[in-house]
Parts: structure tokens; sequence; C-alpha cells
């Protein structure tokens, strides 16, 4: 194998291994269910522990943490009625049920796979020009 090739090669292994650390989303415009804890007396309960469970169902949908206005957010499924559960450390907390209809526009369409493709693609393309383009040049001075 010449250089060139060992070099393409090695080019080829180092885009191949970035692909390996890209971090996909998705972005959804559904109609999501805001629910606001807070205190008796007014503060927010922020930055505290919840989880919200499907209809029927005791593993939770999502868990996580309130955000710094005291709200979860999550968008339902599947209709019916829905658990939240938002409790602290020192036993302050609460247990409701939503009712929720199902978002019909919450599939959202991802770009991983058009769009990676594309890169991918247009990553290969153009190594492989250079490649050639390189190889021309190269068997025209010799002839």
């Amino acid at each position: 194998m010449t250089r060139a090739l060992y070099s393409l090669v090695l080019i080829a292994l180092v885009f191949s291994g970035a692909a390996a650390h890209d971090l996909d989303h998705t972005l959804g415009h559904g109609e999501a269910v805001v629910v606001r804890f807070h205190y008796a007396d007014g503060p927010v309960f922020s930055y505290e522990t919840y989880e919200v469970y499907r209809p029927g169902e005791t593993t939770p949908f999502q868990v996580g943490r309130t955000d710094a206005l005291g709200r979860v957010a999550f968008v339902p499924d599947a209709g019916g009625e829905w658990r939240v559960r938002a409790f602290s450390e020192d036993g302050h907390g609460a247990d409701i049920r939503v009712d929720a209809e199902a978002s019909l526009a919450s599939a959202a369409v991802p770009r991983a796979a058009s769009e990676r493709g594309v890169r991918v693609l247009l990553g290969i393309a153009i190594i492989l020009g250079i490649f050639g383009a390189w190889s021309l040049h190269r068997s025209r001075r010799k002839g």
C-alpha cells in the first residue's frame, strides 16, 4: 500500500470514529402538559424530584427535577389519567392526577437518519475527490 492510501484509510477511520460521539436530537411541537408546584405560602417548589406515570403503570414514564419555576412538563403519548408526583428530601410533596389527552403532534421527525447520511456521504465524496485529484495530478507529472 502506498503512503497516500494509508493516509486515506487513516482519515476515514478518524471521521468514522467522530460519528460515534454524535448526539442527535428531535424537536417536537406537541401539546405539553405543564404542572406548576408551589408551597401554600407562595414560594415555588424548584429543583425538587418528580416522577410522571402513565395511566395504570407503576414504572415512571419520566423522572427529573422541577425547573426554577417549580414546573414539570411532559408530552403524553396516551390519553387518560396520568399521575404526577413531586417530592423533596425533607418530606414535602404532592401526588396528583392529571387528565391528559395524547398530543397528535407529539411524534417529532428525527433529523438523524437523513442529515447524518448526507454528511457521511459528503465527507466520503470529498475524501475521494481529493484522492482522485491527487492521483490525476501525479499521473500527469509522470507521463
